[in-house]
């Protein structure tokens, strides 16, 4: 009887420390855990941009979001919610036995930092985060205030990089705008000046004028060549012949030069018609067409006008015949009129390459401006595509918030009284055996006496 309450005394005196240790130092934690979805692939409204359709480096960038849930930032903005400086956990941490003896405290952010648990569940597309902690209450806070402002802080920083390309692409458009209002007004005021939208017909028409006063100006010297000649035919003849007279003769069309040209222009418009295999009917066909027309116009014209400056001549020389109009006035006259007609090509000339000039600005004005509309309409387009899907949902989704079960999740209490029970059993077991043996010895002794 003694030895059984030895026995028990023995199990009571190891066994209850252990357990009323255990159950006084060792404080059951609460898990809490959330979860957060990370999409493969980003949906989209209408446009196909880089902004939408399939991540790349997807495992990558899961791995990035970790990070970033983990980050100091995120875990700063939690620490600086006052619910969460308002919880137990932040006001009275609890310190291990080596911090009550050196009287150190580990920071919240550390605290937080090494109690978060972040990780990716495998073959999925959510990242578990659970935090744990011995008031439930206080978990469940810490985990949702993490949550809250990691999805405010992907949400800022999307944010602020969507408004940062839309603030440029704003910028380009209005500056495009305004060179583009510039410069029509450059163009406008160049065909007012020019007096035409088209300036290649209006060089064109110049260019033909600008041969005739030329043709014009070359048949006048010849015929100051031709009243030199006769001038000094005349003085050395003695039978008083007029050389004039004998070359009363209309010169054919092909020994005008502008003639020749404009001739072998409509020739050529010819041939190529003639050679064409197109429709009569193609719009090429039809453009060739009318410039055969507009070459055979010009042809005839220059006829008219050799036929009109013959038959001037005619008319001058039967006039100077009946009026005696001595060689030398006729060739006075003749330098004369070169005179004004120099003056003149040389007007026409100088007014040629002012037109030249300001019909190549404005091609370069327009070149430009056919330029910045095309850049134009790429930046309308491209903000038209952000205005519209900029509201598209993110790939990254809060799926649940802090849950927590009411019952711990790591409660080693009852594990290590059980381990104290049987602590303190062994101990009464030996107790009981090494009492026995002693109380065996002295019996065994006075027996073999």
């Amino acid at each position: 009887m003694k030895r059984l309450i030895l026995v028990l005394a023995v199990f009571v005196l190891v066994a209850a420390p252990v357990i009323a240790g255990v159950w006084a130092l060792i404080v059951p934690k609460y898990e809490a855990r959330g979860e957060v979805r990370v999409r493969p692939v980003i949906p989209r409204l209408v446009f196909k941009t880089e902004d939408n359709g399939v991540i790349p480096f997807y495992e990558s960038y899961v791995n990035t979001q970790v990070s970033l849930i983990k980050s100091l930032t995120v875990l700063q903005r939690a620490l600086d919610q006052p619910e969460v400086q308002r919880a137990q956990w932040y006001r009275n941490p609890g310190k291990t036995l080596m911090q009550r003896l050196t009287g150190d405290a580990i920071p919240p952010l550390e605290r937080l930092k090494e109690g978060l648990c972040v990780q990716p569940r495998p073959q999925t597309e959510i990242i578990d985060i659970s935090f744990m902690d011995p008031i439930a209450k206080d978990a469940k806070l810490i985990v949702d205030a993490v949550l809250q402002q990691y999805r405010m802080y992907i949400g800022q920083q999307s944010s602020d990089t969507e408004d940062r390309l839309y603030r440029e692409l704003t910028s380009q458009y209005n500056a495009l705008e305004a060179e583009i209002k510039a410069r029509e007004t450059v163009c406008s005021q160049l065909c007012k000046q020019l007096g035409t939208p088209a300036p290649q017909e209006l060089i064109s028409r110049r260019i033909v004028h600008l041969d005739e006063t030329q043709a014009r100006l070359s048949e006048l010297r010849n015929r100051v060549a031709m009243l030199t000649w006769q001038m000094k035919e005349t003085a050395g003849a003695s039978d008083g012949s007029s050389p004039v007279r004998q070359s009363q003769r209309q010169p054919k069309y092909h020994e005008d030069a502008e003639w020749r040209k404009l001739d072998i222009t409509a020739r050529t418009i010819r041939h190529e018609i003639d050679a064409d295999q197109r429709d009569p009917n193609h719009p090429g066909a039809l453009r060739t067409q009318r410039d055969l027309a507009f070459a055979q116009e010009l042809l005839q014209l220059r006829e008219a006008q050799l036929d009109e400056q013959w038959n001037d001549r005619i008319k001058d020389m039967a006039g100077r015949e009946e009026g005696v109009v001595p060689v030398e006035r006729q060739l006075a006259l003749a330098k004369m009129e070169e005179q004004l007609l120099c003056a003149e090509f040389e007007k026409q000339k100088a007014d040629f390459n002012d037109l030249f000039v300001r019909a190549q600005s404005l091609e370069r004005e327009e070149t430009d401006l056919r330029h910045k509309r095309a850049l134009y309409d790429a930046v309308r387009q491209r903000l038209d595509q952000k205005n519209i899907e900029r509201n598209v949902p993110n790939a990254i989704e809060v799926v649940a918030l802090a849950y927590c079960p009411s019952k711990p999740s790591h409660d080693h209490r009852i594990l290590f009284t059980a381990g104290a029970i049987i602590l303190g059993l062994c101990v009464a077991g030996g107790t009981g055996v090494l009492t026995r043996r002693r109380n065996n010895i002295p019996a065994r002794s006075d027996g073999s006496t």
